[in-house]
């Protein structure tokens, strides 16, 4: 962290203990911050960087920011370092990080448009993005293979998916930690991939084939949007539940990526119940593990934080934030919450074996 950037962040009262050189700060009085990105945190370079990464999760910094301020009337300003009107003038994004980035800025900047706007290069790009959503439609990308279920196997494609499967598949995970209902349906691995006109076009709108959500429930009127963490703390967590709560929105419940223009449509997979998919309304959920019971008494007071959770997401901070993202102007159609469980490895001398709980 520059001392400029913590001259600045102390200035509005925020305490972080590392923020990322690569986003520049600068502070215009009475209130309002400006926050620039790099060209790769927003897809506008041949390298670009995850959503997730600390130097382009802006959502999560911005959040993160307004739930600690003191300066209640803070606004926040958003642009990209060296981008011109000609960086998109308009039609299909260049690649599906900057396709992600224009949807990412576009629901943003409409869900918390009395504390968040963009820069004037930003907004005109945003527009551009605007008119091309409106004037095609679009397909999501469908599950190619049933979800893993083999527990080698899930565990050798990483932890996350080996606790994915064990949320999912025990009964006492689902009504206690989840709370979740008995006829609640739960699936894993929902694909987060657009592409344009049809699946045989290959015009991909965001990136990546095989990204996806770590797994997602249908209860009652809510399609509950998991994002897991599993020994693995990120802030870019945020980031990521917002763009998968939109995206599930808009795909499953609006059929449109913008007021009703933007046609989306996706296929009916019946093995990974696709056609139980209906609800009016999204509950993005973000999920990491904590290590002790202790641990997290001591949060709950707020005098640590929980291992298991990024450091500057504490107990108290994490209800601030939900706070903060709930207020989002879609008349509770998408809200979010953070849920905590406990990961436990068993001692033996067969292959590790984990189980969770509360």
């Amino acid at each position: 962290m520059t001392g400029v950037q913590k001259l600045i962040l102390g200035y509005i009262g925020v305490k972080i203990a590392n923020f990322p050189d690569d986003i520049v700060l600068d502070y215009i009085e009475p209130n309002k911050l400006l926050m620039k990105l790099k060209k790769e945190a927003a897809g506008f370079s041949k390298q670009p960087l995850a959503m997730q990464d600390d130097r382009a999760c802006f959502e999560a910094w911005c959040l993160l920011i307004k739930a600690k301020t003191n300066k209640p009337e803070l606004g926040i300003e958003l642009d990209v370092e060296g981008i011109t009107n000609a960086s998109y003038s308009g039609g299909k994004p260049a690649n599906g990080y900057m396709g992600k980035f224009l949807y990412r800025i576009l629901k943003f900047s409409e869900q918390y448009t009395m504390w968040f706007k963009l820069a004037p290069t930003l907004e005109a790009l945003k527009e551009n993005f605007k008119i091309y959503l409106v004037a095609h439609s679009f397909v999501a990308n469908e599950p190619v293979k049933e979800a893993e279920k083999d527990l080698a196997n899930l565990l050798n494609m990483g932890l996350e998916s080996y606790v994915a499967y064990l949320l999912c598949d025990s009964e006492s995970a689902k009504r206690n930690i989840l709370a979740l209902t008995r006829e609640a349906i739960v699936g894993r691995q929902l694909p987060v991939g657009l592409v344009e006109g049809s699946k045989e076009s290959g015009k991909e709108l965001f990136a990546g084939e095989e990204a996806a959500i770590d797994f997602w429930a249908v209860d009652e009127n809510t399609i509950n949007v998991y994002e897991l963490k599993s020994k693995k703390p990120m802030l870019g967590i945020i980031t990521e539940s917002f763009f998968y709560s939109n995206y599930v929105y808009d795909v499953f419940i609006s059929k449109n990526l913008h007021h009703g223009k933007g046609r989306v449509t996706h296929e009916v997979v019946a093995y990974c119940n696709y056609d139980k998919i209906q609800a009016a309304r999204v509950k993005g959920i973000m999920i990491s593990n904590y290590y002790s019971t202790m641990n997290l008494l001591i949060a709950l007071v707020g005098s640590k934080r929980e291992k298991g959770w990024h450091i500057m997401l504490d107990y108290a901070t994490r209800d601030e934030i939900k706070k903060v993202m709930n207020n989002n102007g879609t008349n509770r159609k998408i809200q979010y919450d953070f849920l905590s469980y406990k990961l436990k490895e068993l001692t033996t001398n067969a292959p590790k074996i984990y189980y969770i709980g509360i």
